[in-house]
């Protein structure tokens, strides 16, 4: 090489592989460097991965204890549903998490001025979305394969290419919901989100009918080898062979009967380049396509199709200002820029209503899932078991989308500085914005799934009380640790959530949400439990469980007081 020679040019791709290689580096070292959150992602983690995996065991032996062939027609079709089920969410969550990291980041903005190609800043994109939106798919999917495994006493090579078919069938989906995506900036940019709407409804409605008529049938259906047939019977129509989940569910059954011959081994691997071939065949299209659509979208995106922005929805802030006429009209005001901000980004509210209608309709189905009638202790059990479900969801709303709320705010905090207002009303407009939020969505599900279950009136009361309690604390902890420890810098809200400040704000909800829990709710369950065997006093339980409840509601005035008083003090002393 001489003296005047100059390494050529990168190729764009080894780039941007280093740039995920540094970027994964980097989140490493801050997630390993503190010690809470890593080991609060794995103790949840493994908890949720032992229970469906013990759940699913007790499933295959109680078919095999029917009669039933583990790896024949029945268990293949419950492989195919469960296959269809994830690939669906998948398309939806892939497509939503898309989305927002192709159209609405500042990352994506500078990536698409560098002289690289327009594909290649949409695969550095896809490949992060489809690492988010498939960890839930493997924790979920893993663990009732693996059970199958050892129920049927599979080979080796059953586990060993458990991951394979994991990775090529994510490919299938997540390219489906990057070209959903794709279309829908591309071909109607100013209803994106209405589009959005009717694709759920379309989605969800006819599944949501099938479950119902499904668990219906349960109610007639005994738990025997003809009953389960019956019932199964209405899925026959998830066993085409144009299906990527029946690839998968043959390939999986072949696997496991691979050591009966030569046959079922080859058949495996032919349905594992099945969906490989099928996965990388969608890849590249999707990115060919993005090469001539990702860059129009944005552009269209960015304009809204004119030279003028257009949001629409002005009719949601209008009844949202109305319902809060009790409120000031300063705060009222705030609420409304609040509630605007969250409507316009579908990363956030359709997270919300995703959960929450899975929620709600198991909760409304949830005497179909028992043949008899319940006992009450099942019943305590169940409606607890509830609570403490919408609780946490609850705890994970305000703690992704409430605490970093505030720091958002730093790059455009001048504009509010000009605002006739104290510093301290930020805070409160963006508490009760939580707080009302929180208890339109966790008090509705609560009182629809006391009400399925008839809960005595005492319990349902007990229960609303004690949604209200935690809507309001966690709200105040949210709010008020987001203004003490605020990260102006970070214009990316997961990044704040999951920093230090957001890490405390979880373990101390945490926290706050078990003492609440434990205080106003389960003496009431373990009195109503313990009364079907021996004999208590009604005024012991009475006194035990009043004061519970006063405890509990001196805490949760605690934790909304004191997070604010010193998240005030802290915003008053900045200087921006």
């Amino acid at each position: 090489m001489t003296a005047n020679t100059r390494p050529g040019p990168a190729l764009p791709g080894l780039v941007f592989a280093r740039l995920r290689w540094q970027t994964l580096r980097n989140a490493s070292r801050i997630v390993l460097g503190q010690s809470i959150r890593p080991l609060t992602i794995l103790l949840c983690s493994l908890v949720v991965w032992v229970f469906v995996f013990v759940v699913s065991y007790v499933g295959f032996r109680f078919l095999q204890q029917q009669g039933f062939e583990l790896a024949g027609g029945v268990v293949g079709l419950l492989f195919e549903l469960l296959f269809a089920s994830l690939a669906a969410l998948l398309i939806l969550s892939s497509g939503l998490i898309l989305y927002s990291s192709l159209f609405n980041s500042s990352e994506t903005a500078f990536l698409l001025s560098l002289p690289v190609s327009t594909d290649q800043v949409f695969a550095f994109k896809y490949q992060g979305a489809i690492a988010f939106s498939s960890w839930a798919f493997v924790l979920l999917g893993s663990p009732i394969l693996i059970a199958f495994g050892l129920t049927d006493a599979a080979p080796w090579y059953f586990y060993a290419l458990l991951p394979l078919y994991f990775l090529g069938f994510i490919l299938i989906p997540g390219s489906l919901g990057a070209l959903f995506c794709l279309l829908v900036v591309n071909l109607v940019p100013q209803h994106r989100k209405q589009l959005l709407i009717l694709a759920i409804v379309v989605a969800t409605v006819p599944a949501a009918w099938l479950t119902y008529r499904t668990m219906a049938s349960m109610q007639h259906e005994s738990l025997s080898r003809d009953g389960v047939e019956r019932l199964l019977s209405r899925f026959k129509a998830l066993e085409s062979p144009l299906l990527a989940s029946h690839w998968v569910a043959w390939g999986l059954r072949s696997a496991a009967r691979g050591d009966q011959g030569p046959v079922e081994l080859g058949r495996s691997f032919y349905y594992l380049g099945l969906v490989w071939s099928n996965g990388l065949i969608a890849y590249v299209l999707t990115a060919w396509l993005a090469r001539r659509l990702y860059r129009r979208g944005f552009n269209r995106l960015t304009t809204g199709g004119t030279l003028r922005k257009r949001y629409g929805g002005h009719w949601l802030d209008g009844v949202v200002d109305r319902l809060l006429f009790f409120i000031d009209p300063q705060t009222r005001l705030l609420i409304v820029k609040d509630f605007r901000t969250f409507r316009r980004d579908p990363a956030q509210w359709a997270q919300v209503l995703l959960f929450g209608s899975l929620m709600t309709f198991y909760f409304l189905n949830i005497r179909r899932l028992f043949v008899r009638e319940i006992s009450t202790g099942y019943q305590n059990g169940i409606s607890l078991l509830n609570l403490s479900a919408t609780a946490l969801l609850l705890c994970t709303y305000t703690g992704r989308f409430i605490y970093p709320m505030l720091s958002l705010e730093g790059r455009k905090f001048w504009v509010l500085g000009l605002l006739p207002l104290r510093r301290e009303r930020l805070m409160w407009g963006k508490f009760i914005f939580s707080t009302l939020g929180a208890l339109v969505i966790a008090e509705g599900l609560v009182l629809v799934s006391d009400l399925m279950l008839e809960m005595p009136p005492e319990a349902v009361v007990l229960h609303v009380l004690a949604v209200a309690v935690l809507a309001a604390g966690l709200s105040g902890l949210s709010v008020g640790l987001g203004a003490c420890m605020p990260n102006f810098r970070e214009t990316d809200p997961s990044k704040i959530a999951v920093g230090f400040g957001g890490t405390l704000n979880l373990v101390v909800g945490l926290l706050f949400l078990l003492v609440i829990l434990g205080l106003m709710v389960v003496p009431w369950h373990a009195f109503a439990m313990a009364s079907e065997e021996v004999a208590l006093a009604p005024a012991l339980a009475v006194s035990v469980v009043g004061a519970g409840v006063g405890l509990g509601l001196v805490i949760g005035a605690a934790a909304v007081a004191i997070p604010l008083h010193y998240g005030a003090r802290n915003l008053r002393q900045m200087e921006f």
